[in-house]
């Protein structure tokens, strides 16, 4: 024993017969290495996010990995691997970040709730088209639940969560710059974007005009469809102006407003209705935040820009206006409001939990055009609550902020988060919203952003409402606050007129 305690290695551990021993300088680099993106610089959770919104918003939504079908878009791969990388983090003491994260939450409980679809539709025996959609399904669901609690749980400070963001409406920039030279006419840049391994899983989408509207093109950059292009800009354009108020005076803040003016002038090149009721709810929602001043600069700003737009895109305006006026008209309404007898039919035969999570496809039933129906047809009614959830929770988590935050750019930020929640249940009712992966990627990404922002200001419903200070240009006083300080005050006024 005393032999083999002399001829332990130098730095400590077991024999080994030479050969199998390993130097210590090797050792030592085998410890230390971490993998690299970039020379120099390790692979952070905030790196991957950036990389996954990249891959979202570069690579037109219909190049996908070769032999992997419609979830093979290479984001929904560094999706997984966030996802596996949360997951070791959670089993692992001391990884993630402690207190309460009420985001987490409710990703556990929409990723149940599709298991529980998924174990209910295999149960009634599915045909192998539908077999082989809820897998792909799933493969999806891991995938977002993956982003949504990595830019939750995974941006280490505030500054993280600020660049992340910013690179989404950058994104966002770029991707209506796509659609604006689509617009024009001047090139298509996503027929030239060709990688290595990866192939088209339906043709690109060419760019399109409504009937009755010939005269105008429609377009969707490098999104699936024009109404998830329209619909995913409008969600970001809250954010954009955000960062435009807050920027810095000088390059910066000119480079800001640029963005919002290019997100904001792809919006109405979708020729969408989705799109505008996703502009008008957001900038609604944000209205009831503003102080008066900055209603009426907003609302000036709205008329300059649209007068602006008018003059530049003639007719396009117009065009927007009959899709409301002539809705009774047109077939995209009336078929929706046709297939509710359908719907109901189908759903009355399973009410509870739905046919499957990911079953209710158009090739073996019917093209719904409506996230709700779909949802009530695969999910049942608690499939429905879930998905309200989904999106209420962040709304309440993000309004807390909004109302308990620290200074008024934290409050501000988090009601450009939140105004995206109410939107995604509205435009859920007009196209089957979780068909596309770039605007479920958006939202993810805007749900871990309200979860991240209530870690990183230490956020509890405890935490009194905090009132507007004096120099608080963009955020009002909560209503709130006010009502509970009158209920403070008017025990001391009715003992005053007592008194008197």
């Amino acid at each position: 024993m005393s032999e083999l305690s002399r001829q332990r290695t130098a730095d400590g551990g077991e024999w080994q017969p030479s050969l199998l021993r390993v130097p210590r300088g090797v050792r030592a680099a085998v410890d230390s290495w971490v993998p690299t993106l970039v020379p120099g610089r390790r692979v952070t959770t905030a790196g991957l996010i950036v990389l996954f919104l990249v891959l979202q918003f570069l690579i037109p939504a219909r190049l996908v990995l070769r032999g992997m079908g419609a979830e093979g878009r290479p984001s929904v791969a560094v999706g997984i691997l966030l996802a596996f990388l949360w997951v070791l983090s959670a089993i692992r003491t001391g990884r993630l970040p402690s207190g309460r994260q009420p985001i987490r939450w409710v990703i556990a409980l929409y990723v149940i709730l599709q298991l529980v679809g998924y174990a209910v539709g295999f149960d009634r025996l599915p045909s192998a088209v539908e077999a082989r959609s809820a897998d792909r399904w799933m493969i999806f669901t891991v995938s977002i639940a993956g982003v949504a609690l990595a830019v939750a749980d995974g941006l280490r400070t505030r500054l993280e969560l600020d660049r992340v963001l910013r690179v989404l409406v950058g994104l966002a920039s770029v991707m209506s710059f796509v659609g604006v030279l689509q617009f024009l006419r001047i090139v298509d840049l996503t027929r030239f974007i060709s990688l290595p391994g990866m192939q088209l899983n339906y043709d690109l989408i060419a760019v399109g005009a409504r009937t009755g509207a010939e005269m105008f093109a429609r377009v969707a950059g490098t999104a699936n469809h024009y109404i998830e292009f329209g619909v995913v800009l409008a969600t970001v354009l809250p954010i954009a102006l955000h960062y435009a108020l807050f920027s810095p005076p000088g390059r910066v803040r000119v480079w800001r407003w640029l963005g919002v003016a290019m997100v904001g002038a792809g919006i109405p090149l979708s020729i969408s209705r989705s799109a505008v009721l996703a502009t008008v709810v957001a900038f609604g929602l944000m209205f009831v935040v503003w102080p008066w001043r900055q209603r009426y600069n907003a609302l000036v700003m709205g008329v300059l820009a649209v007068g602006a737009y008018h003059l530049v895109n003639r007719g396009v305006l117009g065009t927007i206006k009959a899709l409301f006026l002539n809705a009774d008209q047109d077939t995209s309404v009336t078929d929706r409001i046709a297939r509710t007898d359908y719907v109901v039919h189908l759903w009355q035969l399973r009410p509870w939990l739905g046919r499957g999570a990911g079953m209710v496809i158009p090739s073996e039933y019917i093209l719904l055009d409506n996230q709700w129906y779909m949802t009530l047809l695969a999910g049942g009614v608690v499939g429905v609550v879930g998905l309200l959830v989904f999106f209420l929770a962040p709304y309440f988590v993000a309004r807390s902020i909004r109302l308990r935050g620290h200074d008024q750019e934290t409050r501000h930020l988090a009601q450009a988060l939140a105004v995206a929640m109410p939107t995604a249940i509205i435009v859920s009712g007009t196209f089957d919203s979780l068909s596309f992966s770039t605007w479920v990627g958006t939202m993810c990404v805007i749900i871990g952003a309200v979860g991240a922002l209530w870690r990183l200001e230490g956020m509890s419903p405890r935490r009194p409402l905090r009132r507007a200070d004096a120099g608080d240009k963009y955020v009002s006083t909560p209503l709130l606050a006010d009502l509970r300080d009158r209920d403070r005050l008017r025990p001391e006024v009715d003992s005053a007129r007592t008194a008197l």
